[in-house]
């Protein structure tokens, strides 16, 4: 008796209904693309505006170290479902050992060899991560709260980096402060435009946050509270925010607003490193 024939339509009917095999493993770099550069821009400009040693290149490592930890810990903790969970929590684990331990190593390395204000900074980073977690623990990460403290938590890791690259207090903190502000404009300008684009928002609450953050910037710049070359290089950051903000563009081209803004993040970064090395030399 013969091999009984699959009509093709039932073969194709099969084919469909079983699930694709994965050609490629799950990547377990973060899917943030965002966050690469709130935390990235603010470490590499830190670096620029002193003398970095061994120290303050170890603590940058060691923030690099635990960012990449992010998504093997959702992995491995169930965020990413249950599907991921079964085919890559070992893996994710397994990442997610090494990288802690990269980080301890490093973070332990530089807490060694820098300066007594560069360690006492390090409370502020981990105090933001630790209200991150809570709010990835809630499952509200991506919203404003969450975005913002992602925002503040990752461009904190500047500051000890800073601070143990000989970085006055000032300069450093004033940076920390410029980039927190321009992160925060821009957060609340994205949000504007994909919420403006689901039901019409009125300008001036659209500008208010933007309008709010810069203020106060500018504020604390003119009573002494920050450099103000620091607020000076957030200015364009928060310029292309406010604009944003006020005439909203279709989300279509949120791409291209993407791109300016990663371009005024390095044009800040550039800024605050002459401004720190300019007040440092004056």
């Amino acid at each position: 008796m013969g091999s009984q024939q699959i009509p093709p339509a039932e073969a194709d009917g099969d084919a469909r209904a079983r699930p694709r095999a994965r050609t490629s493993p799950r990547s377990l770099a973060p899917r943030e693309h965002g966050a690469y550069g709130q935390l990235g821009l603010p470490l590499c400009a830190a670096l620029a505006m002193g003398r970095p040693g061994l120290g303050a290149c170890a603590l940058a490592l060691a923030s690099v170290a635990a960012f990449l930890g992010h998504e093997p810990a959702l992995i491995a903790l169930g965020h990413r479902g249950p599907r991921a969970l079964r085919e890559d929590g070992g893996r994710a684990r397994r990442r997610l050992l090494l990288l802690g331990a990269a980080a301890a190593l490093l973070g332990g390395l530089g807490l060694a060899l820098v300066p007594p204000a560069a360690r006492s900074a390090l409370a502020i980073p981990g105090a933001l991560a630790a209200a991150l977690g809570a709010l990835i623990a809630r499952g509200v990460e991506k919203a404003a709260l969450g975005e913002i403290v992602a925002a503040a938590a990752l461009s904190s890791a500047s500051l000890p980096v800073a601070l143990g690259s000989g970085v006055s207090a000032s300069a450093a903190w004033g940076a920390w402060a410029a980039w927190s502000a321009a992160f925060i404009a821009s957060t609340f300008a994205v949000r504007t435009v994909i919420a403006h684009a689901r039901s019409p928002i009125a300008w001036p609450r659209r500008l208010a946050a933007p309008v709010a953050v810069s203020g106060l910037l500018a504020l604390a710049a003119g009573a002494g509270g920050l450099p103000r070359f620091a607020a000076l290089a957030a200015a364009p950051m928060l310029l292309i925010a406010i604009v944003i903000a006020a005439a909203p563009p279709s989300p279509r081209a949120l791409k291209r607003v993407g791109w300016a803004l990663v371009g005024a993040s390095a044009l800040l970064g550039v800024l605050l490193a002459v401004g720190a090395r300019v007040s440092e030399a004056g």
